[in-house]
């Protein structure tokens, strides 16, 4: 089931690959059946809208679109024939949308969406580069909005586009109006995210662990979303309150009925629907059925990681309550791994299915004569058969899907999204020790909000957690290091309790944060704890560390910096405020922790778009403090290796300024006087690193470097470890192979 409507409480439209349209009425409070059957399509039917009621049209209008590049539009109460056929897109159908006027928008894989007015072409937009998987129309505003698996939205108006909106990693799959807000998109990328009717990000939701198909709103501002990993999300406030498994692989539509009830559609031909009112919830026996259905599914091992089966608790392990709503614990029951899901409204566990494909045993599949660990199944077109994809671990997936498209003869615009299907969907097999976080310390991934959650109230550390780690088992080449690496990690409850602490201490100071203040302060712990994908306004915020920053004693200003550089991963405001790294930077001189603070301010400010900007036009000012002889003399770590990161976001920030030489050589010759002194490893893997970013982007700057003798300066920064320390494991060592190849 492809797609699905609920014009009115009674009415459910469906549609399938099946290649028809069914409508469904209800009988009662808790049963629908099937009322009729639309035989139009050639082929798979893959979007469906509905025109209100009108004079003309007092039951409404169906409007469908399929594979075969028609929209088929229909009365509802005589399925013999469609009233209109639309013809004008060359290529699957699979979006629609429609208003009570009748007015029309589709979107194709022609690249195009059309806008249809009294069954005429009014409009045809051209400008997306893949397939258009999402309109809908802002209609007071006049506005049609198009989401594309060119991984953009864009705004259109009278036929012309007006702004293209980028937010999404990967494809967009859905789009719907949001009242009162604006609208919301989801997509390839496990995202959902609101948008204002401007095109401006409010909020990201996070949540779902695959693919998001389809979207759904009700006029209260609930959202719900369903996808890939077998759940149709709730979200109320920007929280997932709900996550309802289905027993199939994919859920592949959502929508709402005006009762506030949610109608789904899945791979599994089925259409379900889902209420809060104990008067319409189905009988004892529908629902028992439905339990044993969840709990009887195959859950692919690619949704819950690479976990050997021999180190799963048994059944015993369920008697611990979950550690949230919606935590999936997973046990061992003789040979078979079961995945239990944790309700804090029940208070219990249920089970949501079986985890196949032996977790953890790593299981090969043969495909003509030879063993595989994975064999995917690719959808290239509707109506083509699916095609074999082999794939081993051990294999660049970028090397397997080029392999692919040249076997059969697919455009090579396809290979990014065929890697990345790979990539996601490639069960993690050990191949030994491999480095997934910060390559210079080893450290593992940070996720936002990771540390807020696990970590223990505690006493508050500005310096954070910086001790040397693990490093990875063998060498990776690093240059050039285009990725910026930014401090995100954070105890904010800590942070939290820390400037409660100091704001006591300032009560009668006149500069202590009154009520107002404090409920700011409240809000921006809990927006940094789960912060959005994508960077916000936040004014009141902003204003509220500023405040600190500039009236409280330099002693107590510490952990507003912190809260600062971390708001400036998820907020545009501070990137916004002119001038406020050169102030911050000349408060903050004399004071090593304020110092080391602003350094990853700096940092973090290279993680968007509005902050990189700023960060560029401050670069000489900001670049001048950093080389302070009393950065490079103090004994403290942290420190240096905060100012260490500043040159390296710097330096990728120069990777896409060739012609920036200037700043360039000059900046060659401060880090290799620096690296003349410097000794601690992880400092010099990451002015290492910076140093080779300029060499490899700057011809002059390689010529700078052999007149400042960066060879032997490197030569003897790598020699000077200690002789226990095997130089072939040393982030420095890579970061030396690869200037040595300059």
């Amino acid at each position: 089931v492809k797609a699905v409507c609920a014009p009115t409480d009674d009415l459910i439209v469906s549609v399938s690959r099946d290649k028809s349209v069914r409508t469904w009425k209800r009988q009662s409070n808790n049963t629908f059946t099937e009322d009729k059957i639309f035989l139009g399509h050639t082929n798979y039917v893959n979007s469906v809208a509905f025109i209100g009621a009108s004079d003309a049209n007092p039951q409404g209008l169906i409007v469908s679109g399929g594979s075969d590049k028609l929209i088929n539009v229909w009365n509802p109460d005589d399925a013999s024939e469609p009233l209109y056929t639309l013809a004008g897109h060359t290529d699957n159908v699979c979006s629609l949308f429609a208003d009570v006027d009748g007015h029309i928008v589709s979107g194709s894989w022609d690249k195009t969406a059309k806008v249809w007015r009294d069954w005429q072409v009014a409009h045809t937009l051209e400008g997306h580069s893949q397939a258009i998987w999402g309109v809908i129309e802002l209609v007071e505003h006049n506005i049609v909005v198009t989401a594309s698996a060119d991984k953009t939205i864009a705004m259109w108006k009278d036929g012309k586009k007006t702004k293209t909106i980028t937010g999404h990693e990967d494809c967009v799959r859905s789009l719907a109006l949001l009242p009162g807000t604006g609208f919301v998109s989801c997509g390839n990328d496990g995202a959902v995210i609101v948008w204002n009717y401007e095109g401006n990000p409010v909020q990201a939701l996070d949540g779902h662990t695959s693919f998001v198909y389809s979207l759904a709103t009700l006029p209260t501002g609930e959202i719900f979303s369903s996808g890939e990993d077998r759940t149709v999300r709730v979200w109320e406030h920007g929280v997932c309150t709900q996550a309802i498994v289905h027993p199939c692989v994919s859920v592949w539509c959502v929508a709402a009925l005006p009762n506030g009830d949610i109608v789904s559609g899945g791979s599994d031909g089925f259409v379900r629907i889902f209420t809060r009112k104990s008067e319409r919830v189905a009988d004892a026996e529908t629902l028992k059925a439905y339990d044993e259905e969840n709990a009887a599914t195959s859950i692919p091992s690619n949704q819950v990681g690479d976990i050997k089966k021999d180190d799963l608790p048994g059944p015993e392990g369920l008697e611990q309550p979950g550690r949230k709503d919606q935590d999936v614990r997973m046990i061992r029951v003789g040979n078979v791994v079961e995945a239990h899901m944790w309700s804090n409204a029940e208070q219990s566990w249920s089970k949501i299915g079986e985890v196949v494909d032996a977790v953890g045993q790593n299981r090969k599949q043969l495909f003509d004569g030879i063993e595989y660990d994975h064999v995917f199944d690719i959808d290239v077109g509707e109506g083509v058969p699916a095609l074999k994809l082999p794939f081993n671990v051990t294999e660049n997936p970028y090397t397997a899907a080029q392999t692919f498209l040249d076997k059969h003869d697919l455009p090579q615009v396809y290979l990014d999204q065929v890697a990345d299907f790979i990539t996601k969907n490639a069960r993690a097999v050990s191949q030994g020790s491999v480095a997934t976080g910060d390559p210079f310390t080893g450290g593992s991934r940070y996720t936002p909000g990771q540390s807020s959650n696990n970590a223990s109230l505690g006493s508050y550390n500005p310096w954070g957690n910086d001790a040397p780690k693990p490093t990875p088992a063998a060498p990776k080449r690093l240059i050039p290091q285009f990725a910026n690496v930014p401090f995100k990690d954070a105890n904010l409850p800590a942070i939290h309790k820390k400037i409660l602490q100091l704001n006591g201490e300032l009560a009668s100071s006149g500069v202590a944060l009154e009520e107002p203040e404090l409920a700011h302060l409240d809000t921006l712990i809990k927006f940094l704890g789960s912060a959005p994908k994508q960077p916000v306004h936040q004014s009141n915020a902003l204003s509220l560390l500023l405040k600190i920053l500039n009236s409280w004693p330099e002693a107590s200003r510490f952990p507003a910096l912190d809260l600062l550089r971390l708001l400036a991963l998820y907020s545009t405001s501070p990137a916004e405020t002119p001038d406020l790294l050169r102030t911050l930077l000349t408060a903050s001189r004399t004071h090593e922790v304020s110092l080391m603070l602003v350094a990853r301010l700096v940092v973090n400010f290279c993680e968007t778009e509005l902050g990189r900007e700023a960060a560029l036009k401050d670069m000489e000012a900001v670049l001048e403090y950093m080389e302070d002889d009393a950065v490079w003399l103090s004994g403290n770590k942290n420190l240096k290796l905060a100012v260490a990161t500043v040159y390296m976001s710097y330096s990728t920030l120069l990777l896409k300024r060739p012609d920036d030489d200037a700043q360039a050589i000059q900046y060659v010759g401060v880090l290799t006087k620096i690296l003349e002194k410097e000794r601690d490893q992880q400092v010099q893997a990451r002015l290492l690193t910076a140093l080779g970013n300029l060499i490899f982007a700057h011809e002059s700057a390689k010529e700078s470097a052999a007149i400042f003798g960066v060879k032997q300066v490197i030569q003897s920064a790598v020699l000077s470890r200690p002789t226990s320390e095997n130089i072939s494991t040393s982030p420095i060592a890579s970061t030396y192979l690869d200037l040595e190849y300059f």
